[in-house]
């Protein structure tokens, strides 16, 4: 038996290609379970993020790379935004135990709210260890005060059987921004109950994977930690001398330098992200929200056109752009794009957001053609 992959190895169903088609193994109304044994030792877990759709049989976070690399793999999916505080967790957590029986070594791994996940069931699952990319300690207002993103979920409860302590018993590599304040204070209070390994990239902002990848060091850190040999001090060092070729990097500069109030340079650097990808939505998307707080509405509604062109599909992009054509006075464009999204699948505070968009800007196209009667009079 081959020693690098271990002294235990699960059977291989195989596809003529070579990958395992995935087989579900636990589903309820909002989580999914899917496995992918594979002939590897290690078996990585891992928790998709927030999503702006509810359909559970999307592509699951990391399922492509791990089919590539061949590597043992359980996802579990999401339907809402409850960061897995779900009636129905223990079932979905027992059938993902269940699954990763007999592996020499157990990952589990997320970004964001599916980080979250990866650090809370690490010790139910089983984990060897934990590789968590920009997570919260918690969403609870009352544990985590100093955190205001994603304000409709905060209303949400927090099941009490998931509110204690995080484990100590599984270790942690833990990734994330430390210029970003939130990003910091998650990273505190997880390392007061959690054995963590650091890897601080100032200025990579809340999309960590995003900034590895633009990097060319997501793939490495991950099967580092499987193979339980990452080096982080030296990933950190490479990080740094490549990440004038993120795009996310420049984001969080640009975001950085609006803070500090220097606009103009909040543009520049705006603009440099957009035009280094020009066939992504995100450089885009984020120049027309800069421009749009900004109050250049003419200029932020060309941004966001050519986010929403690149991105037809989704949600978060789309009702931007309705945001821009609402902000130019462009009433019945930004009810079109509105329109557009209504058979996609979203989640339900997508949705929500839909609807009172519409509204709002029907109540301003009422009232502009009120006021263009009485001008005529």
């Amino acid at each position: 038996m081959d020693t690098e992959i271990g002294c235990f190895m699960k059977p291989d169903w195989n596809v003529p290609q070579g990958l395992k088609l995935l087989s579900v193994v636990y589903r309820s109304e909002h989580l999914l379970v899917k496995v992918a044994h594979r002939a590897s030792a290690a078996c990585v877990v891992t928790f998709d993020s927030y999503t702006d759709t509810a359909d559970l049989e999307r592509r699951a976070f990391g399922e492509e790379f791990f089919a590539q690399n061949r590597i043992s793999a359980i996802h579990v999916v999401n339907g809402r935004n409850r960061w897995y505080h779900e009636p129905d967790w223990r079932e979905a957590i027992d059938a993902v135990r269940k699954a990763a029986s007999g592996y020499a070594r157990l990952v589990t791994y997320g970004s964001s709210m599916g980080a979250y996940a990866a650090l809370r069931f690490a010790d139910h699952i089983g984990a060897s260890t934990a590789l968590a990319l920009s997570p919260q300690y918690s969403r609870d207002p009352r544990k985590a005060p100093f955190e205001d993103r994603w304000p409709e979920q905060r209303r949400e409860k927090w099941l009490p059987e998931l509110s204690g302590a995080l484990s100590a018993k599984v270790p942690v590599v833990l990734a994330y921004d430390p210029a970003m304040t939130s990003e910091r204070l998650h990273a505190e209070h997880i390392a007061r109950e959690m054995v963590v390994e650091r890897l601080a990239l100032p200025h990579a902002g809340h999309a960590m994977a995003a900034h590895l990848s633009e990097c060319g060091l997501l793939a490495e850190l991950v099967l580092e930690v499987i193979r339980g040999s990452a080096d982080l001090t030296a990933l950190g060092r490479r990080a740094r001398t490549r990440r004038k070729q993120s795009q996310h990097y420049l984001i969080a500069l640009s975001h950085a330098a609006h803070r500090a109030k220097r606009n103009e340079v909040a543009v520049a650097i705006a603009r440099r992200a957009a035009e280094i990808a020009p066939d992504r939505n995100l450089g885009w998307h984020s120049l027309g929200y800069l421009l749009s707080k900004l109050q250049k509405h003419e200029e932020a509604l060309v941004a966001h056109h050519k986010a929403a062109e690149l991105a037809p599909n989704v949600a978060a992009v789309q009702l931007r752009f309705a945001a821009a054509q609402q902000d130019s006075g462009d009433y019945d464009g930004a009810l079109r794009t509105l329109r557009s999204l209504s058979d996609k699948p979203m989640t339900p505070e997508a949705r929500r957001k839909l609807a009172t968009m519409a509204f709002h800007i029907r109540v301003l196209r009422g009232v502009g053609r009120v006021r263009a009667a009485l001008r005529t009079r």
